[in-house]
């Protein structure tokens, strides 16, 4: 393929390509957001599960608890009478509960008499009993509306601290942060997980400014899928079967498991069925406890990475060799992998994957669109190039591999020049001009090349030019050709036996007959294809071409040594091989040895030359 420094313009696309998305960071920095939040929940999966550092109980409003307690008449789980909870605040305060979250809305008053009153007086009688408010935020037209419903005022007062209960969402509607802070009419209003830990801690939590994002949310650090706390049934607490010792001293959180509350949402270990409510409680207090928040990088991060991924892609496709090049950005991407995941599970640090992502496929998808709309251009100019000069299985041949011809790099390769020119073209072309008949001249050439071209693809020779009356062929090029000094001197003989044929076709007919010289060597020769877009062309280099030039011209003189008879090629026509030919096909050939060495412009040394006579087989 073609160096990136030739087409300057196929860096054009893909740094538009790459303009476009620093644009797009810029003006909405969350435009990759739920693709994120996936790569987010793939980094959990892949860190897997970790212990908790702080002893957190889950107390489960399960089904067994749903299905045991709910024999009353009239009573489902929603309308447990509150004398039920104020019992189960007894109960956890006399296994020596360090905290109890009851993660339950007591926003109106309880059915059964007393039962608010009682549970009043348990959470006060508790001293550390926490419970949560709801805030529903609600969008009407172009206006945002937060409902909030705070606990019962005599409950809220004997509770040791209120704070709200719910979670962000992200883009894909999954919960992977914690709000720590709401607005409220008088004072901010604190997040429940927050309440709680502070709490537990006794002091507040301490968290720098910049690990929080815009909205005062943190990133949870997820310990695991469910179950990844203690969790016990509320049925077994509140009837004695679950031992003191497994609440004594535990930070104790009430809350539903049940279906039917459809408390359960995604997050990265949800599941199909989603996480508890009360489970998301849990691992946002074990974060903010433990400190081990999830950190993200600075707002302009995601810009840089996502320029400097694109400015490589852009190098790394643009390479000499794009196979590598596509190598190297699939190794960059992968290791971009491993490092995020890595300092996930061991910093806890949320390095942005999709905005370099995006930038490093988006550029290389652009990049090699361009690659392939030009190499297809370039491919049917070659084949427009080549069509005409050699056979279709040739051709054929040639395009299979026609971009090792693009290369600028290419090895010289062993093949074999043959020249053929018409004896006494330019004093015949010049005489049927005077007489008029310049027309008879074109109508023999084009039947000329006709013929010449049958013997020369018979053999799979290429025409790699044609001036005038002079033919430029190449046998072992551009595509290798097994035994291509055999087929060269094929070739010639084929040409001088076809060009009797040609004797009833010759313009001067009566004047001079027909007649030909061909000149042939081989040797290293280097080629390509060369320029681009409208100037493609494929070019040959070499002291091979230029050597089969001179014993070409050399035929003038080698047609007034006298021949030997025998051998197919007629009197009409004379054939020169260079020795070195020679020596590759003597055993085949019929030949002269008579034609003395010749000076020949640019050589040092004489060219010694033989005469071929004819072919040894049949032809």
């Amino acid at each position: 393929m073609l160096l990136p420094h030739r087409r300057p313009l196929r860096w054009l696309g893909p740094v538009l390509a790459l303009i476009g998305l620093m644009g797009l960071q810029l003006a909405t920095p969350t435009w990759s957001a739920r693709l994120e939040a996936w790569t987010v929940d793939a980094r959990f999966h892949l860190r897997g599960a970790q212990p908790s550092t702080q002893r957190i109980v889950i107390v489960a409003v399960d089904e067994a608890s749903f299905q045991l307690l709910g024999d009353l008449q009239g009573e489902n789980i929603r309308s447990w009478p509150r004398a039920r909870w104020a019992d189960l605040v007894d109960r956890l305060a006399a296994d020596e509960a360090r905290l109890i979250g009851l993660d339950i809305v007591f926003d109106t008053p309880g059915w059964d008499p007393g039962g608010d009153a009682a549970l009043a007086q348990a959470l006060s009688a508790a001293g550390n009993g926490v419970l949560p408010s709801h805030r529903i935020q609600s969008q009407v037209g172009e206006y945002s509306l937060a409902t909030h419903s705070p606990p019962l005022h005599t409950l809220a007062q004997a509770a040791a601290g209120v704070g709200v209960a719910d979670f962000p969402t992200d883009a894909d509607g999954a919960i992977r942060r914690l709000t720590l802070l709401y607005p409220g009419e008088a004072s901010p209003q604190p997040a429940f997980a927050l309440v709680l830990a502070t709490l537990a801690q006794g002091s507040p939590i301490d968290i720098p400014a910049a690990d929080l994002a815009p909205d005062l949310s943190l990133s949870l650090n997820f310990r695991g899928p469910e179950g990844s706390f203690t969790t016990l049934s509320l049925y077994d607490v509140l009837t004695g079967a679950a031992p003191p010792e497994s609440l004594r001293g535990a930070l104790v959180l009430v809350g539903y498991t049940t279906l039917l509350e459809q408390d359960r949402h995604p997050t990265p270990f949800g599941g199909e069925l989603g996480m508890p409510g009360i489970e998301i409680q849990a691992n946002a207090l074990d974060t903010l406890l433990t400190g081990d928040w999830l950190r993200t990088p600075p707002s302009w991060f995601p810009l840089v990475t996502l320029s400097i991924a694109g400015a490589l892609a852009l190098l790394l496709v643009n390479a000499p060799r794009p196979g590598w090049g596509l190598f190297g950005i699939t190794v960059l991407w992968l290791t971009c992998i491993a490092l995020s995941s890595f300092v996930f599970a061991r910093a806890n640090l949320l390095l942005p994957l999709i905005p370099g992502s995006a930038s490093a496929f988006l550029v290389t998808g652009v990049a090699v669109a361009e690659r392939l709309i030009f190499a297809e251009r370039d491919k049917r100019r070659l084949h427009a190039r080549f069509s005409g000069i050699m056979s279709a299985e040739r051709l054929h041949a040639v395009m299979e591999h026609w971009e090792d011809l693009m290369r600028p790099d290419r090895p010289a390769t062993p093949a074999a020049v043959l020249f053929a020119d018409i004896r006494g073209f330019t004093h015949a072309t010049e005489y049927l001009s005077r007489e008029g008949r310049t027309a008879d001249m074109f109508r023999f050439l084009s039947h000329y090349l006709d013929v010449m071209s049958g013997a020369i693809f018979a053999e799979g020779g290429v025409i790699y030019r044609v001036f005038g009356d002079g033919l430029l062929v190449l046998f072992g090029l551009p595509e290798a050709l097994p035994d291509y000094p055999q087929h060269a001197v094929r070739t010639a003989v084929r040409m001088a036996m076809a060009s009797e044929t040609l004797q009833e076709q010759w313009p001067l007919r009566d004047e001079a007959p027909f007649g030909m010289g061909i000149g042939i060597h081989c040797g290293p020769i280097v080629d390509a294809v060369v320029g681009r877009g409208r100037q493609l062309d494929y070019s040959v280099i070499g002291d091979c071409v230029n050597a089969a030039a001179r014993i070409e011209s050399h035929c003038k003189v080698a047609m007034e040594v006298p021949r030997p008879t025998g051998g197919q090629v007629p009197a009409n026509t004379t054939i020169l091989l260079s020795a070195d030919l020679h020596a590759l096909v003597e055993e085949q050939v019929l030949a002269d040895m008579t034609i003395p060495p010749f000076e020949a412009r640019g050589k040092s040394e004489p060219l010694q030359v033989v005469r071929v006579l004819g072919w040894r087989e049949v032809l």
